[in-house]
């Protein structure tokens, strides 16, 4: 899994605000979108040049500056400094490695998080920072995010509690859907589980060993970013921060349940993960046992005619047998009668 292979040290060394950005080589074009918006109207702009946000901070609308991929780091750094945000707070949206924090500046609330995209075969990962700053939400996010651009056209339908609501209440809706990718996660990776239990089931014979450490890792890149998501989540509770209104917070602690079951889900599927390691050990033993089984059935039966075949293969010279005109015969009738006969026992005693 590409997170793992991730140096570890790349931040060493470096001044603290240095603006790095610390993702994929390959990263996506800087797209910058204006929404602004209230209980009456509702516009959304493609920012190309910085000159078109100015003056935004004296509108009686919500503002709401949404940036997707770090390919123009200059011009990101740029928008960033226009609202006077600390170069630490974007040296966290930048760097992809961070894990989920809570941070409070002088005039502006910051959270950094993770979302999982919808993709069944790998874990993609998707760096987001949302920043509130008095009527202004700034969302910095690596990658696209469907379940985002679903609550955009929400806000733009008028639908939902957004449209008449403050700026506040447009960061939980951000956080609240961010979070929800999770979900999106664990169904994929119940699928995925499910899938690979029929599949030991049924397979028994085969070591399944692989595909269940790859599920390991995968719950493992969430533990990373879940159990510091949690930790972020009640500092935010607990803040009680002026840019969050106090009837607000019942939405964050909305916010916080899902945590809290998500953290449960994460719980379950490690049990669940772990069965599934110890039923295909088991597999693998009563497979081992079998062959073991059958090899020894077959030396039980061969024990006593090569017991037979050493006597008769010995060089004596007076074995009155060698003589006889049926011995052959009769020694090979010998031979099958006690191995039919040790079959039939071990047929009555439940042994096969």
């Amino acid at each position: 899994m590409k997170q793992f292979n991730k140096k570890l040290n790349r931040k060493v060394g470096r001044a603290p605000g240095d603006l790095t950005y610390f993702g994929e080589e390959t990263r996506r074009e800087t797209k910058i979108r204006l929404i602004q918006y209230n209980k009456d109207k509702y516009d959304r702009q493609t920012i190309t040049e910085l000159s078109q946000l100015e003056d935004i901070t004296y509108t009686d609308k919500i503002t709401w500056i949404d940036i997707e991929g770090f390919e123009d780091t200059e011009t990101i750094k740029s928008l960033s400094r226009i609202f006077n945000i600390h170069d630490l707070a974007v040296e966290d949206a930048f760097n992809t490695d961070h894990i989920p924090k809570y941070d409070e500046g002088e005039d502006y609330i910051l959270f950094v998080l993770k979302s999982f995209s919808e993709n069944k075969t790998n874990i993609n990962v998707n760096q987001v920072t949302l920043l509130l700053k008095n009527n202004i939400v700034i969302s910095y996010q690596e990658e696209p995010n469907s379940i985002l651009l679903a609550k955009i056209d929400r806000i733009e339908n008028s639908k939902g509690r957004a449209r008449t609501k403050k700026a506040d209440y447009l960061f939980f809706v951000l956080l609240d859907a961010f979070i929800d990718s999770y979900y999106n996660f664990f169904e994929s990776l119940r699928e995925e589980t499910h899938k690979l239990d029929e599949k030991i089931l049924l397979e028994s014979s085969k070591n399944h060993i692989e595909e269940i450490y790859n599920l390991k890792n995968k719950l493992t890149a969430v533990r990373k970013n879940l159990f510091p998501l949690k930790t972020a989540i009640n500092e935010l509770l607990t803040d009680e921060s002026e840019l969050i209104d106090e009837d607000n917070y019942k939405y964050f602690n909305d916010c916080k349940d899902h945590v809290n079951e998500l953290t449960e889900y994460y719980n379950s599927f490690g049990e669940i993960i772990n069965n599934l390691i110890i039923l295909n050990e088991n597999n693998l033993n009563s497979s081992t046992n079998k062959i073991m089984k059958l090899l020894t059935i077959i030396s039980t039966i061969f024990i006593p005619l090569t017991f037979i075949a050493g006597i008769y293969g010995m060089n004596f010279r007076r074995m009155p047998e060698l003589e006889w005109e049926y011995g052959y015969f009769f020694t090979i009738s010998l031979m099958l009668i006690i191995g039919i006969t040790i079959l039939v026992i071990m047929k009555r005693k439940k042994w096969l």
